[in-house]
């Protein structure tokens, strides 16, 4: 079993001192980190490049998966920041996704037929149910305020959702909302890789709140980084 934790924010990067190597795939090139905690050797991705130059559907993410599992990737953690369209849902509280709508259009969202496992990727328990089990202890345990596991709508963006949408996505049962969990899940699966991902919820949807910005989302994100890092770096300690 070998780990990756995926980030959506290249600021994850000043929470350890590492050197990018650039793997080259059939599918484009991906920069990781090859990177020790306990003795456990993981590697860190961040999605949207190191200077966080690619919106989330621009985003070559069958390079990325695929470098992960020429590096002989088993379980990917990855973090994201999602919006919320649950009144009840409080800024910087942990989530855990459980499932997802997809509304993205126009992604390259399938490796050729050769790579993958299987032909058709079964999506039941896309979000492996035991790194969310695990995740979800290591939260409780830790008290992060937790907001449970959640259903996560994909936009494409890069454009924020319409008050209209946000609604429509809410009446098909999503409780989050965010622009990068997918293909990357499918993605993932198609190779065989397990994969679970924490959401740090860092704004309210559009109509349920009309005071965030990139800024305002940014700053969340960067006040509960340090905090999610810890968790993904803990299941790995823990997870044989």
């Amino acid at each position: 079993m070998k780990f990756a934790i995926i980030g959506g924010r290249s600021t994850y990067r000043t929470l350890f001192d590492s050197k990018s190597e650039i793997i080259d795939t059939p599918y484009g090139s991906a920069a990781v980190d090859m990177l020790t905690e306990d003795g456990r050797d993981f590697v860190f991705l961040s999605r949207h490049g190191f200077s966080d130059s690619h919106d989330a559907r621009d985003t070559n993410y069958r390079a990325n998966i695929y470098a992960l599992k020429m590096l002989g990737v088993t379980d990917i953690v990855s973090i994201s920041s999602v919006g919320t369209c649950d009144y009840a849902h409080k800024l910087g509280t942990f989530c855990l996704i459980n499932d997802f709508i997809d509304f993205t259009h126009d992604r390259e969202d399938s490796f050729r037929r050769e790579d993958r496992v299987e032909a058709h990727a079964g999506m039941e328990d896309a979000f492996d149910p035991r790194l969310n089990d695990a995740l979800e202890h290591l939260i409780q345990k830790f008290c992060i305020p937790y907001a449970g596991r959640v259903i996560y709508a994909c936009a494409n963006g890069p454009r924020f959702e319409t008050a209209s949408e946000v609604r429509m996505m809410r009446m098909l049962g999503a409780q989050v909302l965010g622009m990068a969990l997918v293909p990357e899940v499918s993605l993932a699966r198609e190779l065989g890789m397990r994969y679970a991902s924490i959401g740090v919820i860092c704004n309210y949807a559009t109509g349920i709140s009309i005071d965030f910005t990139d800024q305002s989302i940014d700053q969340v994100a960067d006040d509960n980084k340090e905090t999610a890092f810890a968790v993904a770096k803990e299941l790995i300690k823990r997870v044989k």
